[in-house]
């Protein structure tokens, strides 16, 4: 970082910190201690109605599946310095393990320099811009449902940039059940609770399904063409549905479950992946842990602490903790310390340690995460993002103000 500063000036990290939060994004939900999502969100009677006619209309009108897709792949989303850097980190390791999917990667408008694009094709990486595409509104969550859909491949696994893969995750497509069904879910933490006004526009009382973690999908576009549609929609009517829903991720089960059309969602609960608080011994969870269909840990999704904050020799994956088999208890505890929320599942659950199931793999990241801050490439393309924010409303060229008076 201290190479960063003297790169841009003594400015720099107030000018991260508010690059940073250009792209957050505020939430409002509650959550039980029995793993039940609440919002205070009620539609009436006529917008329930209403959504309910519109979706049925327009599912209505999606054609049959037009082909012209090829192959399996892996899609992600990752635009701006916050996402680029965990998307580069991920890809990285996903090549070290010996991951040789094609990768498009999806971004908006001028999220990515051509410099960052060239450095990601060595990867066999294809970048694509939604605006070439006609999805220049398909901004934030939208834009997963939306690059999926437009993407090269056939069959599709879509992973947040955030999200890091243990092992190579090819085999996922030899699945049976993905075989069957053409879908893989995974699940989150919460349940949707039966009041939520979703399940009447959807025609649903399935109150005991978990709700969805989409931070990885798994998806035959053929087999799902319809459904996959219906959850596009869904997100472009996002002003009626984001208040239901906790942005895209459920829009691809009830999508599935509007149309009743089954899907498999990964039995084994999340676990969560941290450290304990060195004051007082509690666990900080900070990553998602999700398993393939055998129960093995696959997925990292690292969507606390995420990579662009991250220090350089900053170890946070100590410890996974899960639910035993068979567990009777499961409760997710919130806790937060100097403004940042952890979260941990507590009840019948047992620790392990990560290092001893990953060995060094946290340290491999790090290092592509040193690398790249180092890299001169990195550097412009914070400088791009700085300049990007501070300068929109000055002209593109100052001339010298300066004059000289003569007598």
């Amino acid at each position: 970082m201290t190479s960063l500063t003297r790169f841009f000036g003594s400015g720099f990290k107030n000018a991260i910190a508010v690059i940073r939060s250009k792209y957050s994004r505020s939430i409002s939900n509650t959550y039980s201690e029995d793993c039940v999502r609440i919002i205070s969100y009620r539609a009436d009677f006529i917008t329930i109605a209403r959504l309910k006619k519109n979706w049925q209309q327009f599912a209505a009108g999606i054609g049959a599946y037009p082909g012209g897709f090829e192959g399996k792949g892996i899609v992600m989303c990752a635009g701006g310095i916050k996402y680029f850097t965990c998307a580069w980190v991920n890809i990285n390791m996903l090549r070290k393990l010996g991951c040789s999917l094609p990768i498009e990667l999806w971004y908006n408008g001028k999220e990515l320099t051509p410099e960052i694009i060239g450095q990601l094709k060595e990867l066999n990486v294809t970048c694509k811009n939604s605006e070439d595409y006609g999805g220049a509104e398909m901004e934030n969550y939208a834009l997963k449902p939306f690059a999926i859909i437009k993407s090269s491949f056939k069959e599709v696994m879509f992973l947040d940039a955030d999200n890091n893969c243990v092992k190579e995750p090819a085999y996922l497509f030899e699945s049976s059940a993905y075989k069957k069904l053409g879908t893989i879910f995974w699940p989150d933490f919460w349940k949707t609770e039966k009041e939520n006004s979703i399940w009447k526009i959807i025609g649903s009382q399935d109150y005991d399904s978990m709700e969805q973690e989409s931070g990885q999908i798994l998806i035959n576009k053929e087999q799902c063409w319809k459904e996959l549609n219906l959850c596009l929609y869904f997100n472009t009517q996002r002003k009626s549905y984001y208040k239901m829903l906790l942005g895209d991720k459920d829009t691809f089960k009830f999508a599935w479950m509007a149309l009743g059309t089954p899907y498999h969602m990964i039995p084994t609960p999340v676990a969560h992946c941290g450290y304990r608080n060195q004051e007082n011994g509690h666990f900080l969870g900070l990553c998602m842990v999700q398993h393939d269909e055998q129960g093995r840990v696959l997925f990292l999704h690292r969507n606390m602490i995420k990579w662009d904050i991250t220090k350089n020799n900053e170890l946070v994956w100590q410890q996974i903790v899960r639910y035993k088999d068979n567990a009777k208890s499961k409760k997710v505890t919130l806790s937060g310390i100097n403004g940042m929320y952890f979260q941990a599942i507590t009840g019948d659950v047992e620790y392990l340690d990560f290092n001893q199931l990953f060995g060094n793999y946290e340290e491999q990241c790090l290092e592509i995460l040193r690398n790249l801050r180092t890299s001169y490439f990195y550097m412009e393309f914070l400088q791009e993002n700085y300049f990007s924010y501070f300068r929109p409303y000055y002209p593109a060229k100052i001339s010298n103000a300066v004059t000289n008076e003569t007598n």
